[in-house]
């Protein structure tokens, strides 16, 4: 009989619950050639699951039932009423097991059935051509652990960095100066050897780092008073967004922010490309207005082109 720790015990019956679940049971002898485990081990192990496995309030209808006939070599677990509830998911909870799903099926031996059940995921999400921007919301630890060495240690540092500006991949070499925070979030303010300028750079938009081990040159000017100054981008836009588009004053470096007197938010934010612009317009929801911050124009038949060329691409 082994002897596994508890944490790898739980992890092989749950493996194993799926295979006996089927009505009128399964063979005993068959499950533990099937899964290479014990008998005895088996059988402990279900008694586990017997007496342990549920959810709250663990009534019985919120149990796992096993039934067990060694003299007739068979086993079958019943799950309880609420395993056969249909599973109900957020928006942001089917949208990561869609993503997730995707990246399976980019394979090139992709599964029918996962092919299959993200359809449906699809299907019940609605048209997903809109949710066509990236979002990061975390720090990678190494990444942090990265920053911080290069700091402390005054050496370059390379970085994987994503432009919420261009919504672009850069690859970049920085000599960091400080760690600054704002909002909830973490930026490092560095030198940029690509741009030849001090930037700010967001924690969380870095996808690699590496400590390169190389001095930091000790002739460069000095950094700008406000390192929070984006005035260098080379548009603003003005949004007075709907309820469900308040993310946007979260989300991105806002320039200006105010309560209008109907309550709803208006922002200024800067756009340095066109094609990022189009993605944040398409995110927006119909009650959000976007005007040229400059102009005054609407931007309405910015939004309207780059819906029809995607319509276009998929017709």
């Amino acid at each position: 009989m082994s002897r596994l720790p508890a944490a790898e015990r739980a992890e092989r019956i749950m493996s194993i619950v799926p295979w006996l679940v089927t009505p009128g049971g399964v063979s005993i002898t068959e499950t533990c050639e099937q899964f290479k485990i014990d008998r005895q081990d088996l059988l402990e192990d279900l008694k586990l699951l017997f007496y342990n496995v549920g959810v709250h309030p663990f009534t019985p209808d919120a149990l796992v039932t096993v039934f067990i006939e060694e003299e007739d070599d068979v086993v079958e677990v019943e799950l309880g009423d609420f395993f056969r509830r249909p599973l109900r998911l957020g928006a942001d909870e089917a949208l990561a097991i869609l993503a997730a799903a995707r990246m399976l099926l980019a394979s090139p031996d992709p599964d029918p059935t996962l092919q299959a059940a993200a359809e449906r995921v699809e299907a019940a999400l609605g048209s997903t051509e809109r949710l066509v921007g990236v979002e990061f919301n975390s720090i990678d630890p190494a990444v942090f652990d990265d920053v911080r060495t290069s700091l402390e240690a005054g050496t370059v540092l390379r970085i994987r960095y994503h432009s919420f500006g261009r919504d672009e991949l850069t690859e970049r070499e920085v000599e960091p100066l400080q760690l600054r925070s704002r909002d909830g979030r973490w930026y490092l303010q560095a030198w940029c050897t690509t741009a030849g300028e001090h930037r700010l750079f967001r924690l969380d938009r870095m996808l690699e780092t590496e400590v390169l081990g190389v001095p930091v040159q000790a002739d460069r000017p000095a950094p700008s008073s406000d390192p929070f100054d984006f005035s260098g981008a080379d548009r603003r836009i003005r949004l007075v967004l709907a309820p469900e588009d308040q993310w946007v004053a979260t989300q991105y470096p806002i320039e200006e922010e105010r309560t209008l007197e109907d309550g709803r938010t208006e922002v200024v934010l800067a756009s340095g490309s066109d094609a990022w612009l189009e993605r944040l317009l398409l995110r927006m929801a119909p009650g959000t207005e976007a005007t040229d911050a400059t102009s005054g124009a609407p931007l309405d038949a910015e939004r309207s082109e780059a819906a029809r060329r995607i319509l276009r691409r998929y017709a």
